[in-house]
């Protein structure tokens, strides 16, 4: 994987990760990134919790100028590991 890609995934597991969510790569395949995301909760703050179409939306934006090969982003929500 591009290191521009690894570091936007990184970026995003970071940033869900104090809700108990989780941003993991998938696959690559050409210029798709398939991506698995596991969100959280946060019981005082339902809104705070990213969907999958917005966390879609936001890596696309980091990865124009991270790693401008991918055009495609498959966001699949997945169970949280160890759950």
């Amino acid at each position: 994987m591009a290191e521009g890609a690894a570091l936007v995934i990184e970026h995003f597991d970071e940033i869900v990760k104090p809700d108990g969510g989780s941003v993991r790569l998938l696959a690559r395949d050409g210029d798709t990134l398939r991506v698995g995301y596991a969100p959280g909760v946060n019981e005082e703050c339902a809104t705070c919790i990213l969907s999958a179409d917005e966390l879609a939306e936001m890596m696309r934006e980091l990865l124009r100028d991270h790693d401008p090969g991918v055009a495609q982003i498959l966001v699949e929500e997945v169970a949280a590991e160890g759950r």
